[in-house]
């Protein structure tokens, strides 16, 4: 018989590999492995303030499946029972369900849903405060005759979309109890929250969820904590009225700390709960933008920047912040936020980012010259040009390499006059690709003249120049590209009438 312990870190990291898209090859082998063990042994799994109980057996707090107990709250499920040897299928769609976020039908109707009836799984039970009963009719005085009213739906009902579990309880229970909610777990208190999101009983559940959240957070249960923070926050979009939405502002200023959003902030980049951390952040308004600011100046790797400019990315407050940091006097910082510039394409950085072409460290200007040919605006041309004019072909280049795309069409001069005084032969191509990318009338007008051999004896084109022209005549493929390209697919250099048949062949095939 496998040790209780062992069971529960075998199912939790079968779990966690089923939250993460990206591990398919470690998710397959570590479903095997749980089917291997399930094939001589089942198991009932069960969570009880906040520990997991596995066949009767409470387990200590441990690591290596505390996972597994947040996901059980997160779906308020009671009790799992999983019999010996159950059905493929039905091990994989409860591994399944509780890896996604909870929906409008609860775990156990998922699994119905899919024809499980093997596995089966109990929910907990829904607490939710019952509407006051209606006032006895008043006989009236004189008898009047009543005429029959056909029957109404629950369409009009205020319940409208609430999900029928929660219905049903509204309609079971007599009442609400602070000290009976506060033995609730969270996920049912934020069932309750919307369901009705301007109830009576409103502070109340929010003053119990704050508790709770300080728990989660004193225990590091990060996913507890985003599930109660989104609960919160979407019952609040629900409220329109000024006066009612106060106790959740209220509420969600006492909750939010710096702690709090950066755990939210260090799991916005997981793809199973980025929509979510987002959602949180952004309520946080300006406190979220530089809670992950601050994360952005310490990130060490290019991986974890790439997951804070995820997070950031999805955001519109803290502008100001962003720009102001791009005087920072860490060269790292000022690199960090000009490539993030460059990724939100923000124009508002532009004069910053400008005044950062002149900094010591190649490396910024580098970030710099990328970030104001991503932005592409009409304010960007000119520091732009200053960019091309940097004393390093690695900056150059880079300038090149940012452009992208018609948006940047504001940049084909700047581009143009650059190859009339560029040297570098690798600097030079990228300039010619980037006009093609553009694929302005004014960048294809360029190509075009780069394209055409020149004089017989002065001002004759280096045929290399010429084919990276044909390259980029490719890319741009307007009427006048392929006119040109279907001009020179005669040309008495063979090495560009090579290329120019190659490119035309090419588009035929887009």
């Amino acid at each position: 018989m496998t040790a209780p312990q062992e069971f529960a870190a075998l199912f939790a990291r079968t779990l966690d590999l089923f939250r993460d898209p990206n591990a398919k090859q470690e998710q397959k082998a570590q479903f095997r492995a749980l089917v291997t063990l399930l094939k001589t042994e089942g198991a009932v799994v069960t969570a009880q303030n906040g520990r997991l109980v596995i066949n009767g057996e409470t387990l200590d707090e441990s690591d290596s499946y505390d996972s597994l107990v947040q996901r059980l709250e997160f779906h308020a499920v009671k009790e799992i029972t999983i019999p010996t040897d159950p059905p493929l299928a039905e091990t994989f769609e409860l591994l399944r369900g509780l890896a996604d976020q909870p929906g409008d039908d609860s775990l156990a109707s998922r699994l119905q849903t899919t024809g499980a009836k093997r596995i089966t799984v109990v929910m907990q039970p829904v607490v939710v405060e019952a509407p006051p009963p209606p006032p006895p009719p008043t006989p009236p005085s004189t008898p009047q005759p009543v005429t029959p009213s056909p029957a109404k739906s629950d369409a009009g009902s205020g319940d409208a979309g609430v999900p029928q579990i929660v219905r049903e309880s509204i309609a079971a229970t007599s009442g609400f109890s602070p000290s009976t909610a506060a033995t609730q777990p969270a996920a049912n208190l934020i069932a309750q929250l919307q369901a009705r999101p301007v109830g009576p009983h409103v502070g109340d559940l929010l003053a119990v969820l704050g508790r709770q959240l300080e728990t989660a957070m004193k225990n590091k249960r990060v996913t507890q904590v985003l599930s109660i923070m989104v609960g919160i926050v979407r019952a609040e979009e629900q409220v329109s009225d000024a006066t009612q939405r106060r106790q959740y502002s209220i509420a969600l200023k006492r909750m939010y700390s710096k702690g709090l959003l950066e755990a939210i902030a260090e799991i916005a980049d997981h793809p199973a709960d980025r929509e979510a951390a987002l959602l949180v952040l952004r309520r946080a308004g300006e406190d979220g933008v530089e809670v992950l600011l601050d994360l952005l100046v310490t990130a060490p790797t290019i991986e974890e920047r790439r997951g804070i400019f995820m997070a950031l990315t999805g955001m519109k407050e803290g502008t100001d912040q962003l720009v102001h940091m791009l005087g920072h006097r860490q060269w790292f910082v000022v690199r960090n936020i000009a490539e993030l510039a460059g990724e939100l394409g923000l124009e508002e950085a532009v004069p910053a980012l400008g005044e950062q072409l002149n900094h010591t460290d190649e490396r910024v200007r580098k970030a710099v010259a990328s970030a104001l040919a991503k932005i592409g605006s009409a304010a960007a041309a000119e520091p732009l040009r200053r960019a091309l004019r940097d004393k390093s072909p690695e900056v150059r280049t880079q300038a090149a390499l940012g452009v992208g795309g018609r948006k940047a069409s504001p940049l084909a001069m700047a581009l143009v006059v650059a190859m009339e005084e560029e040297e570098d032969e690798a600097v030079e191509r990228e300039l010619m690709l980037a006009l093609g990318r553009i694929a302005s009338s004014a960048a294809v007008q360029a190509l075009i003249k780069f394209a055409q051999p020149g004089g017989r004896l002065f001002g004759r084109q280096p045929t290399t120049r010429r084919t990276t022209a044909v390259e980029a005549l490719r890319i741009a493929a307007t009427p006048a590209a392929v006119g040109t390209l279907e001009g020179l697919t005669d040309d008495g250099d063979k090495e560009v009438r090579r290329a120019a048949q190659s490119a035309l062949a090419d588009l035929k095939r887009k």
